[in-house]
């Protein structure tokens, strides 16, 4: 029987586990998975190239008896639900959605609130869409409020902008949210989860926002999910935002998207800004395919949102130095998604903001249209900061444009790149050719001989092998329990998976795709995938069950020798006769175990 642990999210919890086993099982991996990307027949499963990560030698497999996949190129895997999570940059339940419809099997016909109910997350929807309420009613019900809509004017947000994105006013009070939501039937408890109060340092609650405008944070779907917070004045800081949440994490959302989703998919781009008002003017008058990254940190996350509806991408950035940082960081992460960014400078001085309002919206068009391409745009950046007639400054210019250039999936252009960047700086072709084969193409992963010592590498292969094997075959799961203990498994994840598999109810463990449904963590999603992946092809299961078990085995005895030496010191010092004769008694019988597995 498929189980949930009890610290898996209450909104995973709500589809029963004879569903989910039963779109699992209409749902065939390879299927899904060949509908996104092509497959090709490698044995008894299929490759391709990772679509997590770039690469020139497919590393990514998937496996049809297993039902599952994995990249040994940057560790990525998981079952069908999982896969669809991450290409599609989705939840849980929405996943089971897509596949459930793709399979056609029947959902029950409640409501994604109905689907919700009784979960934190719906609990922090509704406290948020309640404070979102009580700052729009500030706004215009207050003598402050009115003074702060007024500076929204002053700054060219209109009444119309103003109430399709919801902008409030949060009051200058310590209590004023707490009171309103108490008359609601929302407590602190609930309000300090959302982010919205804050405990105080004796005992009690204050709100978090006071005295500020307020941004509310939508999600795809128009959910408000977050707030933005900004002071009336000069004082610092400008900002304050909500903290994360089970329902905000900042690298997933763009601020207006959920506004501006249409019109970038109809205009097949997406121009990005940096903040509020860089998003609410420029929309308002005229713009509608904007979003702003809150923040000047661009995330793989927000540039797979953004690829679901289109693969063009202009950046618009402030003209300042931190603007063109930012540029910098957003190209090499639009190009690891395979997507096609250009970049449009704002003259110094100016942000999208303050731009239309001294130029006008069709004054930011041009500019967003004639935009650069990302070498054009990055040499330019890069020759103003080193000198392009040294040898130093032309490999300092090299070993930051390489990297990008590498990123470029299209050869053609890569190539013609690769030919600009040799004129420019009067640098043979065939050297930089030759260079840019040592640039990492595998974004995320990179192994470091320093970090992990070789023995810790075979005691975690040791640990993987043993966890594959006993999914791969059930009938090894007893064997495994009968000789270690899930304290013996040096690595977490590993120990957890084996308490999972030693616990199952009938002594067996379930398949790998449904043991991945047990868990919610990531790294266990991952561990599952590799160590079924990793033992695929090993023919002779119980020969190398039995060499893992003794090697982890004789590293126990190993480390139990070395702590039994220490003990023993101890109790010599400690004049304790008896122990010392316990302990060395313990420590001999270690010594011929361990002869014993090295005979062996």
């Amino acid at each position: 029987m498929l189980g949930f642990r009890k610290d898996k999210p209450q909104e995973i919890m709500a589809f029963s586990e004879q569903l989910l086993e039963e779109v699992q099982s209409k749902s065939d991996i390879v299927e899904v998975v060949g509908s996104y990307i092509p497959l090709r027949r490698a044995g008894r499963n299929y490759k391709a190239n990772c679509p997590f990560h770039k690469e020139k030698t497919p590393s990514f497999m998937v496996s049809p008896s297993k039902q599952i996949y994995h990249c040994f190129g940057c560790g990525a895997g998981g079952n069908v639900f999982g896969f669809v999570m991450k290409m599609e940059n989705i939840d849980f339940p929405e996943a089971v959605r897509i596949l459930a419809k793709r399979a056609g099997v029947p959902l029950p016909s409640f409501t994604r609130g109905q689907f919700e109910t009784s979960s934190y997350a719906v609990q922090i929807y509704r406290a948020n869409e309640l404070a979102a309420e009580f700052y729009r009613s500030m706004l215009s019900k207050t003598e402050a409020g009115k003074r702060a809509g007024a500076y929204l004017k002053s700054r060219g947000v209109n009444d119309k902008t103003a109430e399709k994105t919801g902008l409030g006013f949060a009051p200058d009070g310590w209590s004023e949210l707490i009171n309103y939501a108490k008359t609601k039937g929302v407590g602190t408890d609930l309000l300090e989860r959302a982010g919205l109060v804050l405990p105080g340092e004796k005992g009690g609650h204050y709100d978090r926002f006071r005295n500020k405008i307020i941004f509310p944070i939508f999600d795809i779907k128009g959910k408000v999910v977050a707030f933005g917070a900004r002071v009336l004045d000069n004082s610092l800081p400008k900002y304050i935002n909500s903290p994360e949440t089970e329902v905000y994490v900042k690298s997933r959302h763009l601020y207006g998207f959920n506004f501006s989703v249409q019109a970038v998919r109809e205009k097949d781009l997406c121009v990005i800004v940096e903040g509020y008002l860089d998003f609410l003017i420029p929309y308002q008058e005229g713009l509608p395919n904007v979003s702003a990254s809150l923040g000047t940190s661009l995330t793989d996350s927000q540039a797979r949102l953004i690829k679901r509806y289109t693969k063009n991408v202009v950046m618009l950035y402030d003209g300042d130095a931190a603007g063109e940082s930012a540029s910098l960081r957003g190209l090499d992460i639009f190009l690891q998604e395979g997507m096609s960014v250009r970049v449009a400078v704002l003259p110094k001085g100016f942000d999208p903001d303050s731009f239309v309002r001294s130029k006008g919206a069709a004054a930011l068009e041009s500019l967003v249209n004639s935009a650069s391409d990302l070498f054009e745009y990055k040499l330019g950046v890069l020759e103003s900061r080193h000198d392009s007639r040294s040898s130093t400054g032309k490999a300092k210019i090299c070993s930051e444009m390489l990297p990008t250039i590498a990123k470029v999936t299209d050869a053609v252009l890569k190539f013609e790149y690769i030919k600009q960047l040799s004129e420019k700086l009067r640098i043979r072709e065939e050297a930089l050719l030759s260079e840019i084969k040592k640039v990492k193409h595998d974004r995320g992963y990179e192994f470091s001989e320093d970090t992990v010592s070789e023995e810790k590498q075979q005691a975690a292969m040791a640990e993987k092998i043993i966890i594959g094997l006993m999914l791969d075959d059930n009938e090894l799961v007893e064997q495994v329990r009968g000789s270690l203990k899930p304290s013996d498994f040096e690595d977490a994840s590993a120990r957890k998976v084996a308490e999972e598999i030693f616990a199952s109810a009938d002594g067996k463990s379930a398949s790998p795709s449904q043991m991945i449904n047990r868990f919610f963590e990531p790294e266990l999603t991952r561990l599952i995938a590799e160590s079924t992946s990793i033992v695929d092809d090993i023919k002779d299961k119980q020969k190398n069950l039995e060499d893992c078990i003794r090697w982890m085995k004789y590293k126990h005895a190993e480390s139990r020798l070395s702590e039994l030496q220490n003990l023993i010191k101890a109790a010599q010092m400690m004049g304790d006769e008896g122990k010392v004769s316990q302990l060395v008694a313990e420590y001999s019988g270690l010594v011929k175990c361990r002869k014993e597995f090295v005979r062996r």
